[in-house]
């Protein structure tokens, strides 16, 4: 083997060595820095995004209400309020003119609708429910189900919105069976969307 003077060799190609005292036109990326930044970045936009996963769709036609003391968001069904008509998870259910009209405090078509989406949550609650069990038999990590979660509702009301009108509306949600009613507000230091329990 050959004897060489000592000295600095650029490890991948003999053109891209350092030649004298001058500098060198290429630089050598470190890819180690580099991976550990974005495995930085990576998880701390899945923490961001893990923090609060609900997203509460504010209509253009429903402004909310403001207010300083709020709880954060937890998963719901959605009854949105408008000026002019009542929404449940966007099914149209009544028109706020029927909501005034309406002698009764039940409003038929959005008790008979509130029902079915309860229904409907009851039965993903029960097979969560089914899932947790056979996970704990087979020894699997299991996500726990929060009891009665299928019960909750969150109602979206315009801030201008009759009185009278939310409380017939509340008056149905429980006739219906839903249990914990939530209001969506605007908290008033920032344009962040957050209900307050009722």
């Amino acid at each position: 083997m050959a004897i060489r003077k000592p000295g600095e060799r650029h490890r991948y190609h003999n053109i891209l060595r350092r030649r004298g005292k001058g500098r060198s036109v290429t630089a050598t990326l470190s890819l180690t820095a580099m991976v550990d930044m974005f495995t930085v970045l990576v998880i701390f936009l899945l923490q961001a995004y893990t923090s609060n996963p609900v997203v509460l769709v504010n209509p253009e036609n429903v402004s909310l209400p403001q207010a300083e003391q709020t709880k954060e968001l937890k998963p719901a069904a959605v009854v949105t309020v408008s000026k002019e008509n009542v929404y449940i998870e966007k099914v149209l259910v009544a028109s706020m003119e029927e909501v005034r009209a309406s002698t009764d405090w039940i409003l038929p078509k959005m008790r008979e609708e509130l029902i079915r989406l309860l229904q409907f949550k009851k039965a993903e609650y029960d097979q969560q429910l089914r899932n947790r069990v056979q996970s704990i038999i087979g020894n699997q990590p299991d996500q726990n189900p929060q009891e009665l979660d299928w019960k909750k509702i969150t109602i979206q009301a315009d801030k201008d919105v009759n009185y009278l009108a939310v409380k017939k509306i509340m008056y149905t949600i429980s006739s219906a069976g839903a249990g914990q009613i939530n209001f969506a507000v605007t908290k008033k230091d920032s344009e962040q969307t957050a209900p307050v329990v009722e």
